[in-house]
């Protein structure tokens, strides 16, 4: 059965954030809707939801399997801030799904920096961030959200995947979903945009899955590191060798486990 999303919106606009919605049953990227829609000069607070995605993707261009059943959407922010902090936002809202999931179902969802959500050790889901900057400053900046909810799960993958149904089990609904993750998504983001990123950073280590010692694949380079926690910008510090490193998730594997 279809999300409904206009009971989804309504259910919503005590929020006063989002500003509109588009659903349809099968896309190519719920990412390349909302650019699109962007770059058409297209509100903050746009949402944009799939029953399934035909060519949804994950960190580095990765294929992310999308049937139905899971939750794939994007959520579109104009920001206005600078350039650097994009770190931040995306750190936050894995941080805000983590506790909005955990609060909602009693699990214990737990964040792998930069962006993605674990469950026992395996994939729950990610955040893939698009933006567009003028000067130094963002444009534009797209979380595009791909959970495992009831859908099958990927047979082949890096690293194994488990689904909210599979945790519980039992089907979950997806309006309820919907409605606890955005709500969470846009009341931790107005809260940065108020307060900074100091208070997501503060609680950060409650939610983060990355032990002290981690092995960090950078470039063609593999090397142990001390995890010492976030920067002010949403790096993850780490020590090595007695030297501290700032690392970008852009261009580095924290791999634990893959």
């Amino acid at each position: 059965m279809a999300l409904n999303v206009v009971r989804l919106g309504n259910e919503l606009q005590g929020e006063g954030f989002f500003t509109q919605w588009f659903y349809q049953e099968s896309v190519s990227s719920t990412l390349d809707i909302a650019r699109a829609m962007a770059e058409r000069g297209a509100p903050e607070g746009t949402v944009v939801i799939a029953g399934r995605q035909t060519a949804g993707r994950g960190r580095l261009g990765r294929f992310w399997e999308s049937p139905p059943g899971g939750a794939w959407f994007s959520l579109l922010l104009r920001s206005s801030r600078d350039l650097g902090q994009a770190g931040c936002i995306s750190v936050l809202s894995a941080v805000a799904l983590a506790q909005a999931l955990r609060e909602q179902y009693g699990l214990p969802v737990r964040v792998k920096w930069p962006n993605d959500l674990f469950l026992y050790g395996q994939k729950l889901g990610g955040i893939l961030v698009e933006l567009s900057s003028v000067g130094s400053r963002i444009d534009w900046l797209i979380l595009g959200v791909g959970i495992n909810v009831n859908n099958p799960l990927p047979k082949k993958t890096r690293v194994p995947a488990i689904s909210l149904a599979v945790a519980l089990t039992r089907s979950v609904e997806l309006e309820d979903f919907y409605r606890v993750s955005l709500k969470a998504l846009a009341r931790s983001y107005l809260r940065f945009v108020r307060e900074g990123f100091e208070p997501i950073r503060q609680c950060w280590r409650e939610f983060s899955m990355l032990e002290d010692g981690v092995c960090v694949q950078k470039g063609e380079e593999r090397f142990m590191a001390h995890v010492r926690g976030l920067s002010e910008l949403g790096k993850l510090v780490v020590e090595r060798e007695g030297r501290i490193e700032e690392l970008v998730g852009e261009e580095v594997t924290v791999s634990l486990e893959e």
